[in-house]
């Protein structure tokens, strides 16, 4: 007897969703370094998962741009994103999340929705002090890509793959400016999470000139800031 196809393996599913977020936080944290090979064999073995839920989640990295295929297509490594590289996305972040801002406020939001952004900047505050640099990077990554859906527009929800990469690799450069200069890292932790709830209260207000006109900014700061300019992330 077929069941219904909406019957699926719950567990199964939690197991991959838990080994690809382990293994994002280990590459944003800089456990996993930049260049590293990532073998089947030894990770399923540390890990204590089967090859399966792995190679499912190593596709999934894949995909979101934090692993790519090296070694004659036999091996994944993780993925080193020079300053060049990181200012290059970020000069795209810079129209894709005004724009974004800018669609979302004339679409409106409800008070359910503008909760919601608020507690995700909230997350990411108290990811901030102390420092949790995983949770902080996925929660980052999540307010920008729900401003992004919030757009409605379907060219800027087909960036939502950029945004997350960009935002979640920008994690790892902060464990340098935090590491070399705390107090530089203090204030931009700071200034952005003003910048955030700025857009977030503009968006909900409706004033979609400010909530562009402050999602440009906030990118421009982070063009601009250490996190960019330092030569390397850690690793």
């Amino acid at each position: 007897m077929a069941f219904d196809d909406r019957v699926t393996p719950l567990g199964r599913t939690r197991l991959v969703d838990e080994v690809t977020n382990h293994l994002r936080t280990l590459i944003i944290t800089g456990v996993l370094a930049p260049g590293q090979q990532l073998l089947q064999t030894e990770l399923s073995e540390q890990l204590g998962v089967s090859r399966t839920p792995l190679r499912e989640a190593f596709r999934i990295l894949e995909r979101e741009g934090f692993v790519r295929v090296s070694n004659g297509n036999n091996t994944l490594e993780v993925i080193d994103l020079s300053p060049e590289d990181m200012v290059a996305l970020y000069e795209m972040r810079e129209v894709i999340d005004g724009l974004a801002a800018r669609l979302a406020a004339e679409r409106g939001i409800d008070e359910l929705e503008h909760a919601h952004l608020t507690e995700l900047v909230n997350r990411i505050a108290r990811a901030s002090k102390p420092m949790a640099a995983g949770d902080r990077a996925v929660a980052h990554a999540d307010l920008h890509t729900r401003i992004a859906e919030l757009s409605g527009n379907p060219h800027v929800i087909a960036q939502i793959p950029m945004i997350r990469l960009s935002a979640q690799m920008l994690a790892r450069r902060l464990q340098t400016v935090i590491a070399h200069a705390p107090t530089v890292s203090d204030d931009m932790i700071e200034q952005g999470a003003d910048d955030h709830q700025g857009v977030v209260d503009a968006i909900a207000s409706g004033n979609a000139k400010q909530a562009e006109r402050i999602a440009r900014s906030h990118i421009r700061k982070t063009m601009h800031s250490p996190l960019l300019t330092a030569q390397s992330a850690p690793g």
